[in-house]
């Protein structure tokens, strides 16, 4: 399926951690980051939660860090080919200036990385 692109910011893959806590299930959600951005996030779950869902999340973007707590809605969900779990694709909501400058600087460590 191709979704038209919307994203206000470019993705950067990565592998990072995940806690996703749903408003409507008391269950984490323990899962993996495919990439991130400033805007938003595409990870794993092997549940799938609607569209504009709201959920909560915790993720640590290195050794030593304190971990983020952010607030997103999901915006687009997709079975994984031939697997068993959906990708999500996760919107932020409300970001702090910090929370973006805190994003901002790893994706940039990220991406100088050869």
């Amino acid at each position: 399926m191709t979704r038209p692109e919307r994203r206000r910011a470019p993705r950067v893959g990565c592998v990072l951690p995940v806690q996703l806590y749903a408003h409507d299930d008391p269950k984490v959600i323990e899962t993996l980051t495919k990439d991130l951005s400033t805007s938003g996030l595409r990870c794993l779950s092997p549940v799938v939660k609607g569209a504009a869902s709201p959920v909560s999340l915790e993720m640590t973007l290195g050794q030593g860090e304190r971990p983020l707590s952010l607030r997103a809605k999901i915006v687009w969900f997709e079975r994984v080919p031939h697997g068993n779990q959906f990708y999500l694709g996760l919107a932020f909501q409300n970001l702090s200036d910090q929370d973006t400058r805190r994003l901002s600087r790893y994706l940039e460590r990220l991406a100088s990385k050869p």
